[in-house]
Parts: C-alpha cells; structure tokens; sequence
C-alpha cells in the first residue's frame, strides 16, 4: 500500500518498563545477559482517518510496447510511479485531483479527474490507456481503450493501398 501524506509523522513512545529494562541492561553490562526486549507502542494520540483510491491500470494488447513503460499518477500534484495493474493508494478524505498518464516522455494517454475519497472506504478507479497517443479512459467502472476504431481504419486503409499497389504491378508484368 502506498501512502501519500506529506507531513504526516506517527508519535511513537517507549513503555516505562521497556526504559527501566534497558538501563538494567546496561548497569549489568559485565553480566552476560540477554538483551531485554525494547517494546514500542505508538501514542495513544487520535490517528487521522483515512481513505483508500485503487488505481487499476491497464493497456490493450493491440498496444504490448506499453508494459514497458511505469503509469505515473499525481494525486494532488504529488508523483507517484506505479506498476500495471492495481495498485492502493491511502490518502486523507477528501476530494482529490487525480492525473494518470503513461510514462513516455509526450504524456500518452493523459487523463485528469476529481475522485472524492471518504475515511475508512476505498474507490476504485479504473484507468485504460489507449491504443494512439492521446487521451486515456478513467472511471468508476471498466473502461473501454480508447483509439481502436481509428487504429484498424488505419490499418485498412493500408492493406488496400498495398493491395492496389500489388495489383497494379502485376497487371503491368502480365
């Protein structure tokens, strides 16, 4: 789980009777003895309440060169490098300003939204890159790649011109 909560620091203190076991310890210290165990305890001071956003990132298999490349997202312009798939992301509540977009340099598949976290619950965030530079999809749901309708016209396209080229050049030689 990633935490992105600058400032944030927990206060930790060292029982009394873990204190007074050290300073025996050490008074003892020509006595072979077994180091006394240090048990930490973390303040009893309220902890803020957080929330969780699980990014699940994915690309399309038309598009297989993306895997090598990391997903950054900026959670409120805080950058944050994951992994494809998914990935959980504690943050205070709050509505936070999400950007994901694949890490290549031009910003493939950058998207932007607003994704409200509550303390205690998780959103899910679904982000699929698309198959031509531009923008991605994210949503609650999964989201369909973006960019493959113009990807296969493409594609026709040009086995049709290389298939007229063929044809041309073989009516030319028979």
């Amino acid at each position: 789980m990633t935490v992105l909560q600058p400032k944030r620091r927990a206060a930790v203190e060292r029982s009394a009777s873990a204190v007074s076991a050290a300073s025996a310890v050490s008074a003892a210290a020509t006595v072979a003895a077994p180091a006394a165990r240090r048990s930490w305890r973390v303040s009893s001071a309220p902890q803020p309440a957080v929330g969780h956003l699980v990014v699940d990132a994915s690309h399309s298999a038309l598009v297989p060169f993306l895997a090598a490349y990391p997903v950054t997202v900026l959670v409120d312009d805080l950058p944050l490098s994951i992994r494809w798939g998914r990935t959980d992301i504690a943050l205070p509540p709050g509505r936070h300003r999400v950007e994901i977009a694949v890490d290549r340099g031009e910003g493939w598949g950058c998207v932007v939204e607003a994704v409200p976290v509550a303390a205690g619950h998780t959103v899910d965030v679904f982000y699929r890159a698309p198959v031509l530079p531009g923008a991605g999809a994210l949503g609650p749901v999964p989201q369909q790649t973006r960019g493959v309708v113009a990807l296969l016209a493409g594609l026709v396209l040009m086995l049709a011109i290389l298939g007229v080229g063929v044809w041309s050049l073989l009516s030319l030689v028979g």
